[in-house]
């Protein structure tokens, strides 16, 4: 089940110095005074350093902290740069978990961790890395401003329309880093009979435009939401964890409803095999012992877990070892939501490393992915690991199966 959406509209009230919001005051008083402190035992970062102001509840206690006057928020420039917005903190909070409704609140560490951030570059000091982050923000809003026949190329060949009923929304990631994943993804569209088109000049969607300008991520928003509805979408096709998670919680959040319906390519894809509409009879029988590794935004921010799992159950001569999402809520790639990988490349391997490992251990060949930012990430882990176990994308092993690839 999809989280709630944050509905706080005091972040939105920016900290300076050591003048708080009150109700943000309130907000964080709520994770300090609970006190369980299950946050830290679910976060990858604090696993690997045991730093408590690196959990959620050191984030909210160092904001309580500075708005009774023991600091300002210019001294969380380092801190707040530890954290994968991996969500697993929020889902093992007890106020996300049972206690929301006597708080009046749940926990919503992600989103007040890039409030953080935003203030601190609003205010002129940044955080560690800041410009580094700024740059990589240019370079995608580049990719907007720049050549629109580039937004598309990864689809060469593949005849798709820019209009229809069903769209598959194609990011900048998936578009210049990790074409397989695309096209894969229409191939089997396809190859199941499925009419559907694509945007010729989507907008930027990226977790580092809102670690730094909610303005801009907002407005990349409305292009997107405007330009789909203008192609005549009645059904939008979402093949990145990170841009489910934008188009189902922030953009309504932001720009109200969004006129079409949002789903995620495992879900759709679940559904198509399920009412038979995908035949793995005619493709290669997969040959391999895997498991499945929970992205953090689909599974812990987006609730989505149940269909990568029935697509690889289903797939011919595939061993599937399943390990638990709830036993995942500690596991990340180790790339995080936006900036982390950037501003911490050592820390990010170790978790990256942990994760492919801890496949290992139960004897897999592969470690099967459904997120494209995982597949990037744990790809180059093992490669400088050199950890026994390949990482693989659902999409794949799907387009291997119908004998696309």
């Amino acid at each position: 089940m999809t989280q709630q959406l944050s509905t706080k509209p005091f972040y939105a009230e920016q900290i300076v110095g050591d003048q708080v919001p009150l109700p943000l005051v309130r907000d964080c008083y709520a994770v300090f005074a609970c006190r369980h402190k299950f946050c830290r035992e679910v976060c990858p970062v604090y696993q690997d350093d045991r730093n408590e102001s690196h959990t959620s509840y050191g984030y909210h206690t160092a904001v309580l902290g500075i708005a009774h006057g023991f600091g300002d928020i210019d001294e969380l420039h380092e801190t707040i740069t530890n954290c994968l917005e991996c969500g697993g903190c929020e889902t093992r909070c007890p106020n996300t978990l049972f206690a929301g409704d006597f708080y009046g609140t749940s926990t919503t560490t992600v989103n007040l961790v890039r409030k953080i951030r935003r203030d601190l570059v609003a205010a002129g000091t940044g955080f560690d890395g800041a410009p580094e982050i700024l740059a990589q923000v240019d370079k995608y809003l580049g990719y907007f401003t720049g050549p629109v026949a580039d937004l598309t190329k990864w689809a060469d060949g593949l005849e798709l329309p820019f209009s229809g009923a069903t769209m598959l929304f194609v990011d900048y990631f998936n578009a210049f880093e990790t074409t397989d994943v695309p096209r894969n993804a229409a191939k089997i569209l396809k190859a199941a009979g499925v009419e559907f088109g694509i945007l010729d000049h989507p907008g930027a969607t990226l977790g580092e435009l809102l670690d730094v300008d909610l303005a801009k991520f907002v407005e990349m928003g409305r292009h997107n939401v405007e330009a789909l509805r203008r192609a005549g979408a009645k059904r939008v096709i979402l093949i990145n964890p990170h841009d489910y998670s934008y188009f189902t919680r922030e953009y309504p959040q932001h720009l109200g409803e969004l006129g079409f319906e949002v789903v995620y390519i495992t879900d759709f894809l679940d559904e198509l095999t399920k009412t038979g509409k995908l035949n793995y009879t005619a493709g290669r029988p997969g040959g391999a012992t895997v498991s499945y590794h929970d992205p953090c935004t689909l599974s812990k921010i987006c609730g989505i877990t149940a269909s990568p799992r029935s697509l690889i159950s289903q797939l011919p001569g595939v061993e599937f070892i399943d390990v638990s999402p709830v036993t995942q809520w500690s596991y990340c790639c180790g790339k995080g939501n936006a900036s982390f990988k950037a501003l911490h490349p050592d820390k990010s391997y170790k978790i990256g490393t942990n994760r492919l490992q801890a496949a290992a251990d139960l004897g897999v060949d592969q470690l099967v992915l459904a997120c494209p930012h995982c597949k990037d990430q744990l790809t180059d882990v093992k490669a400088r690991s050199g950890v026994p176990v390949e990482p693989v994308h659902v999409l794949s092993l799907i387009a291997n199966a119908l004998g696309l690839d």
